[in-house]
């Protein structure tokens, strides 16, 4: 498979991820087993508000789609999307590796005696 790396602000990348569930939350086979997993992959780099959204959409679709678990063509779809929401109740509470407070370059500052210079 071929691999290209780009370089996006994080914030961008965070609305591409909501939009790409959000999208994909419509199709069915290959690609929600793709965006399940992706979703997965990045979790951590979200922040809480794109969490949140997403926990929502996701769990929003599996509630009001339940019936679609009796037809063969979706029930593979919604059943992946039904563990996802599993999967991010379990993990609500990991650590968002970003971050909305700046963390100091040093842990502790040095304290210097300036009291005898001339």
């Amino acid at each position: 498979m071929n691999e290209i790396n780009i370089k996006i602000p994080l914030h961008k990348f965070q609305t591409l991820m909501l939009c790409y569930v959000r999208e994909t939350l419509n199709k069915n086979g290959k690609s929600v087993l793709i965006c399940v997993k992706d979703v997965k992959e990045y979790w951590l780099v979200l922040n809480s508000y794109t969490r949140e959204c997403i926990e929502h959409n996701v769990k929003s679709y599996v509630n009001d789609n339940g019936y679609l678990l009796k037809s063969d063509y979706f029930k593979d779809d919604l059943t992946a999307w039904s563990e996802l929401a599993d999967w991010i109740n379990e993990n609500r509470s990991s650590t968002s590796t970003t971050s909305t407070t700046a963390k100091p370059l040093v842990p502790v500052l040095p304290v210097v005696n300036l009291g005898n210079q001339k």
